[in-house]
């Protein structure tokens, strides 16, 4: 995951995993993060939550978008883990940024 605040950037190593079969329309829940206020050591926590109201209005989002899908069925599939936290490691911000805005001397 890549978080990027004006010229600043932090990235974070998350795993997490779902399936996904062929012949389905997969609803993957809603996914929430949360970060940590900035400091030297930043976190970040994502999770997946099933919410009937959030599925329904996606599921008539998708439809008027694609209604070539209508009469499908839509599956509910949470990611394995459902919640997952890792720290934020910041990251040089592109070449262009001069010195002046990095935030710690390398």
């Amino acid at each position: 995951m890549q978080i990027s605040e004006g010229p600043f950037m932090s990235m974070a190593d998350l795993q997490s995993s779902f399936q996904v079969a062929a012949d389905q329309v997969i609803y993957v829940g809603t996914w929430r993060f949360g970060v940590d206020s900035p400091r030297y050591e930043r976190m970040v926590v994502v999770s997946a939550v099933q919410e009937q109201e959030d599925h329904t209005q996606a599921e008539r989002r998708l439809m008027a978008r694609y209604p070539d899908l209508d009469g499908r069925p839509i599956a509910m599939v949470l990611p394995i883990p459902a919640s997952a936290e890792s720290r934020l490691y910041e990251v040089m911000p592109y070449p262009r940024y001069p010195r002046t805005f990095r935030r710690h001397c390398w």
